[in-house]
């Protein structure tokens, strides 16, 4: 399934990144293009093959929160059954949450319904190089019957098409500039830490490390991170999905 990108991204087998920024407003358009079709959720991603048979995943969509973070945490691109079928396929795939109820997937299944994807199509798209876009609308009420895809589907792969044509190249650019950014689990904790207000000296009480401990911790992050402070470095952080 396809800002606001293994067996988990944290080693870096199949590694996730969120993307928003000047494009957010063209994704805005999707959005309610989306909804238009009838569809409360809307999806655009991109996989870049690294290192053999791992892969690299950027993504928009306007998900929850509570999605975004299980997804990442739990590596679920390297299981979402909508992305593994995406990299074999050309053809449209309709499904329902059903799709995710076998044992491997259990975990994965509780997501989706938690979050409402009951029902949902995927387009793939591909380019000659071998990198591959999915799109994907969802909504949490209503199968999708063939007679509303006779009636939406020329406008719905319009829609997969036009985000393909405008955000592969946006995507595959934030993989080529900052895919190479990868905070440690400890930067990333004190990072977190960071975003919540917390102060070097609370961060040395919570972690039970020195102040200097910490500063150290934040500052490896700001360098990897291009950041000038540790606000843009918060900030840089947030964007690249690199806190939940």
């Amino acid at each position: 399934m396809t800002g606001n990108i293994q067996k988990t991204s944290r080693q870096n087998s199949h590694r996730l990144l969120y993307v928003g920024g000047s494009h957010e407003d063209f994704f805005s358009g999707l959005v309610l293009g989306a909804r238009g079709l009838g569809f409360e959720h809307c999806g655009y991603l991109i996989g870049v093959p690294v290192h053999g048979k791992s892969w690299q995943f950027v993504m928009m969509n306007n998900f929850s929160r509570f999605w975004q973070e299980r997804y990442r945490r739990h590596g679920f691109c390297t299981i979402d059954p909508t992305i593994q079928y995406a990299k074999e396929a050309v053809l449209p795939l309709t499904w329902s949450s059903d799709l995710f109820d076998t044992e491997p997937l259990s975990e994965l299944s509780k997501v989706v319904k938690a979050v409402g994807f009951n029902h949902g199509w995927t387009q793939p798209l591909r380019d000659s190089s071998g990198k591959f876009g999915v799109f994907t609308l969802a909504r949490s009420q209503g199968a999708i019957t063939a007679e509303e895809l006779k009636d939406k589907l020329p406008m719905m792969q319009w829609l997969a098409h036009v985000a393909h044509s405008i955000l592969f190249r946006v995507l595959l650019a934030k993989h080529q500039n900052e895919s190479v950014v990868q905070l440690t689990e400890r930067e990333i904790e004190f990072m977190r830490l960071a975003a919540e207000g917390k102060t070097s000296g609370d961060m040395s009480i919570l972690m039970g490390v020195t102040e200097r401990t910490a500063n150290f911790h934040i500052g490896n992050a700001m360098d990897k991170l291009g950041a000038t402070n540790k606000a843009h470095a918060v900030a840089l952080a947030m964007r690249l999905g690199l806190l939940y």
